[in-house]
């Protein structure tokens, strides 16, 4: 064989691997993700204050969360690094040493 042919044929087949199946794929169409509702949650401050001073627990965090709208939470603990990245379907908690909530903000 000519190297061009070989070449030619090298550069090929690793491409016609990852082609995709079409009509004859068996992927079944119900194991689609659920559907997210429309528009993002947004974390709603107002509701944040009043968790201050609080014991930072699951129960106290789930609480937070479904109070604020948001759909997670960040618990941040002294010296711990974060990403300053801004979600705002999160809610971020700081606390102390003794896990009380120092503040807590959305994003």
């Amino acid at each position: 064989m000519r190297p061009t042919t070989l070449l030619l044929l090298a550069s090929t087949l690793p491409l016609a691997a990852c082609s995709h199946a079409g009509a004859n794929s068996t992927a079944d169409s119900g194991s689609l993700p659920a559907k997210v509702p429309d528009g993002p949650q947004e974390c709603r401050p107002e509701a944040l204050e009043a968790f201050t001073g609080k014991t930072a627990d699951e129960a106290t965090i789930k609480k937070l969360v479904a109070d604020s709208g948001a759909r997670n939470a960040r618990v941040v603990k002294p010296g711990m690094a974060v990403t300053m990245d801004f979600r705002q379907d999160r809610v971020t908690v700081h606390v102390d040493e003794q896990n009380k909530i120092e503040r807590a903000s959305c994003g």
